[in-house]
């Protein structure tokens, strides 16, 4: 439910951007600013600090911390009339939002044993990708309620703007998110203060040591991680702009179309790993690390026949079938990452997850248009989404292959060390 919080207040920000044009004036490139500058990257510095504190101070004390922040930021923002301001704002809720995903997935070891965390891990990963669509639509829910209801707000609202009355409704809903968070169990290990007891050594408290030991592992697992993420976000974001230039539909109907083939990939995507898991753990000791790497070989191939589509059909089929293999990769990731992380380490490592998205976000949007604009024709676009995606697909391939060796060691060497110190 935090979560979803989180999604109606980003989705907010895109709802209100044509009130903000008429009332405040604002050009779409400061609303891409807003939206860019000012929540895609503050969110990525800010989320390897959000993990350290979490794991120096306390997962669910920094958690709730974030909440407040997010909560404030957006509160803020409802009373801002200049561009100034509202970027104020939104870094605040970009800082407050950043540990939200790296902290629960840190936080998810600690709360469940090892036969229920991919479970839990699939349930929070489905519900993040889900969420922006419902955060879509609650946002969208309370600007058209706000919008039909003037005449049932109290005298002090009339004359308001609308946009202004949404943010604040949303920022009153964080001090009981905010009370929840603060509440909720703490979990079986470290989340109940400063660390004081894991002894001296280096390699379980500080991440570069982590790091340095561990670097084969971590460039495997993050390099197949970003390219596939490069792939995902080209296709996302490019889609909706590729189909009617190669087929002249109606830019609606391909909102409705993506809209369907994204739910049905995404829920395709989140159900594939745990039934194979289950059988694949029965038949043939099916590891997570090798199911992924499974999913990711099958996802070249249908980009490569991207270019070749002749109707909007056959392209929503391909794009099915990349997202429910891409989203079946990437759902499994955070598990194997809570697996090689240090207890002590796990919301930064984590956090790097975070980092590693947004950076595939910044590239490739970047990489598609300058791939674009050198290929003519209708299908111009559609070639160059597959050029880009194919390559960082067979690099993630590549990449995944390498991990097993290397990860099945940094395994080995964490569990040792838990085991010394237990001892």
């Amino acid at each position: 439910m935090t979560t979803l919080l989180a999604y109606v207040v980003r989705q907010m920000l895109s709802l209100i951007a044509p009130s903000l044009q008429t009332s405040l004036g604002f050009t779409d490139f400061q609303l891409g600013m807003l939206q860019g500058l000012g929540m895609a990257i503050f969110a990525c510095v800010a989320s390897y600090p959000m993990g350290w504190l979490a794991d120096r101070f306390g997962r669910r004390l920094i958690l709730a911390i974030g909440v407040a922040c997010w909560s404030l930021a957006t509160g803020f923002c409802a009373f801002q009339n200049s561009f100034g301001g509202l970027f104020l704002g939104t870094i605040g809720i970009a800082i407050g939002e950043a540990g939200l995903a790296p902290i629960i997935f840190a936080i998810i070891p600690d709360l469940f044993p090892e036969r229920q965390r991919n479970t839990a891990n699939f349930i929070f990963y489905g519900g993040s990708l889900l969420g922006a669509g419902l955060g879509m639509a609650a946002g969208g829910a309370i600007l058209q309620w706000l919008a039909h209801s003037q005449n049932a707000l109290p005298a002090w609202l009339v004359g308001v703007d609308t946009w202004r009355i949404a943010m604040m409704a949303v920022a009153l809903l964080g001090p009981i998110f905010f009370l929840l968070v603060a509440t909720m169990p703490r979990g079986r290990t470290l989340d109940s203060g400063p660390l004081k007891h894991i002894g001296d050594d280096a390699t379980m408290i500080d991440f570069l040591p982590y790091a340095k030991a561990h670097w084969r592992t971590l460039v495997c697992l993050f390099g197949s991680i970003f390219a596939t993420a490069v792939a995902m976000t080209s296709c996302l974001i490019w889609f909706p702009l590729a189909l009617p230039r190669a087929f002249g539909i109606d830019p609606t109907t391909v909102g409705v179309g993506l809209g369907t083939v994204i739910t049905i990939a995404t829920l395709i995507g989140i159900f594939l790993p745990p039934i194979a898991l289950k059988i694949g753990r029965g038949v043939a000791n099916l590891e997570p690390i090798r199911l992924a790497r499974i999913f990711i070989l099958m996802a070249p191939l249908p980009a490569l026949f991207l270019p070749f589509a002749a109707s909007p059909f056959q392209a929503y089929v391909i794009a099915a079938i990349l997202g429910a293999t891409g989203v079946a990769a990437s759902s499994l990731m955070p598990g194997l990452l809570q697996d090689l992380a240090p207890p002590h380490l796990r919301s930064r490592v984590l956090a790097i997850l975070g980092i590693t998205n947004g950076l595939a976000l910044a590239v490739s949007p970047i990489a598609i248009g300058a791939m674009s604009s050198l290929i003519t024709g209708s299908h111009g676009m559609l070639q160059a989404i597959a050029i880009v995606c194919v390559p960082a697909l067979i690099g993630s391939a590549i990449l995944i292959s390498l991990a097993p060796r290397h990860y099945a060691a940094t395994i080995r060497s964490i569990r040792s060390q838990l085991s010394g110190e237990k001892a």
